[in-house]
């Protein structure tokens, strides 16, 4: 754990944060390579891209602070509200806001959305990995207690010993804290491993949305799992059955299956549905 990567006194560069602009900067860059190799407006793609990372943004934030049951907290000091860079940004958020603008933008330009939504899958795939890397140096997003072969020990005075005292489970925050199951890295390296197949799949798919589609499956499966083991405070209900990602986990199947089965809509009159030079 390394809440700060660089610290020189007169600088400091959160882990979290320096992660998280990591994989906004290689998600860009995927992206434009992508653009580029089906054909598609790369300008468009960079566009939609911009409104994705800015309302990707703000929906991270909302989510974490007002369904993720931290609403309360912030309100004794709302500036908080913008300290992203030490935490505070839930996934799901930025891929339900940032989908949404994506969408919304495709449609008001009059290009094929499932085509260019397909293009942000492996954006995504990878930019969770290096965020759940994030999490790990911060301390975020921690497992239950457990000494098994998957865990860690966090930092004295950490976010999961802070949970521990809370649950007296901790004489004090000075105590080294009790191993967690490491759920950041296992999420990181399954979220890897859907990247890579994603990746070696996407010249093998035709269909417009079987790519994104296949994402918010496998990425939604892999989320609900790992909720399980999480013991961290994101946001519980049905008297603490599910969490707020595991709700949003299971509507994201549904939408990934409707993507994935649901015939090409024909997008007749936009200039990308015809043969395309790819430039070289």
């Amino acid at each position: 754990m390394r809440p700060t990567l660089i610290d020189l006194g007169w600088f400091s560069l959160p882990s979290y944060y320096t992660m998280g602009m990591l994989g906004v900067i290689v998600g860009f860059f995927l992206l434009d390579r992508e653009a580029k190799r089906q054909g598609l407006d790369r300008r468009v793609a960079f566009n939609a891209g911009v409104y994705a990372a800015i309302f990707g943004y703000f929906g991270a934030r909302i989510q974490h602070i007002i369904f993720d049951g931290f609403f309360e907290i912030y309100l004794q000091k709302p500036i908080a509200m913008l300290y992203f860079w030490k935490g505070g940004l839930a996934f799901y958020g930025a891929i339900v806001l940032g989908s949404a603008a994506i969408v919304f933008y495709l449609t008001a330009v009059r290009r094929p959305v499932m085509r260019y939504l397909d293009l942000f899958t492996l954006p995504c795939a990878l930019g969770l990995v290096l965020g759940r890397i994030g999490c790990t140096l911060n301390g975020c997003c921690f497992g239950k207690v457990s000494d098994g072969l998957l865990s860690l020990t966090f930092i004295v005075n950490g976010l999961s010993a802070k949970k521990q005292f809370t649950d007296t489970m901790l004489a004090s925050l000075r105590d080294i804290p009790y191993p967690v199951i490491a759920t950041q890295p296992i999420e990181a390296v399954l979220g890897f491993f859907l990247f890579l197949g994603l990746f070696f799949a996407r010249k093998r798919v035709t269909k417009p949305g079987i790519m994104f589609g296949s994402w918010l499956i496998g990425y939604a499966v892999i989320r609900f799992i790992i909720e399980i083991f999480r013991d961290d405070e994101r946001g519980l209900f049905f008297s603490g059955l599910l969490s707020t990602s595991q709700i949003i986990a299971a509507l994201t199947i549904v939408l990934g299956v409707l993507l994935v089965l649901l015939p090409a809509e024909e997008e007749r009159r936009s200039p990308d549905a015809r043969p395309v030079e790819i430039p070289r």
